[in-house]
């Protein structure tokens, strides 16, 4: 039991933190394929995750995570570069072979949702300060966000961010490679029990993006390898735990930079 979770406090002590800074957290991200050996709940737990360190530092408090999400289809240009024809109909990771497919919710439904749950957070229990804990890098579930974010500080007495647990992000840098290394490592650093890269064929056995779902950075920025795998660097087949949980680190210690600046 974590005290800082919502779920777990009582009234007065609700009360007593928005009198205080009136500083909340909303870890948020779809049940969402990420290759066979990584959880569906990959982006939710790492916003959880990401959430509940930064209120301890900040001395916030964190909304019960919400396993919810929004995807569209692929455009031919990116289906190409992951290795498709490009005349194919896809839906965010949810690729042919994959064995479940993903609880992706409407654009519209994830939208009515979020824009309800500010209303309560904002309208009803009159919190002033609203950090949004993103774990999903869908560009129509970030645009979702950021307009309802522009709304409501534009038309309430509010601070509301949106931020994203990935490495650099304050440089600009997104890393946003599909169940790779990165991802990998950081479950393996927090819920080793999640894991099991045994699930993936062992080295030198190539990580083909249209068979396994997993994609690198480099791939979604429109330089795919000349085979359509996974590169070296970014292979979960590498991943280490120590590592996952110092990058994961530093990447707090990002977020909480801006937290800090724009909120607190």
């Amino acid at each position: 039991m974590d005290r800082r979770f919502v779920q777990f406090l009582m009234p007065d002590e609700i009360i007593k933190q928005r009198e205080k800074n009136s500083l909340i957290y909303l870890p948020l991200g779809p049940l969402e394929w990420h290759g066979p050996h990584l959880p569906l709940g990959v982006d939710p737990l790492r916003a959880e995750i990401a959430a509940l360190k930064l209120a301890e530092e900040t001395d916030g408090i964190v909304l019960p995570t919400l396993f919810v999400g929004t995807e569209r289809e692929r455009s031919p240009e990116m289906l190409k570069n992951i290795g498709f024809k490009g005349d194919e109909y896809i839906v965010g990771m949810d690729f042919p072979e994959n064995i479940l497919p993903s609880l992706y919710f409407k654009e519209e439904v994830f939208a009515f949702l979020l824009r309800n749950y500010l209303e309560l957070i904002v309208d009803v229990w009159k919190f002033k300060n609203i950090v949004i804990i993103n774990g999903h890098g869908g560009e129509n579930h970030k645009e979702v966000i950021e307009r309802l974010r522009k709304e409501f500080i534009a038309t309430r007495n509010v601070k509301i961010l949106h931020l994203m647990p990935m490495l650099d992000f304050t440089l600009g840098i997104f890393h946003s490679g599909h169940a790779t290394k990165e991802e990998t490592e950081t479950l393996m650093a927090y819920y080793p029990e999640s894991i099991d890269i045994k699930k993936l064929p062992e080295k030198p056995s190539p990580l083909y993006n249209i068979k396994y779902a997993i994609v690198d950075d480099p791939t979604f920025n429109g330089k795919p390898s000349t085979d359509f795998t996974v590169r070296e660097q970014e292979d979960p087949r590498d991943s280490e735990r120590e590592r996952g949980r110092e990058i994961f680190e530093k990447t707090i210690k990002q977020m909480k930079e801006v937290i800090m600046k724009e909120i607190k």
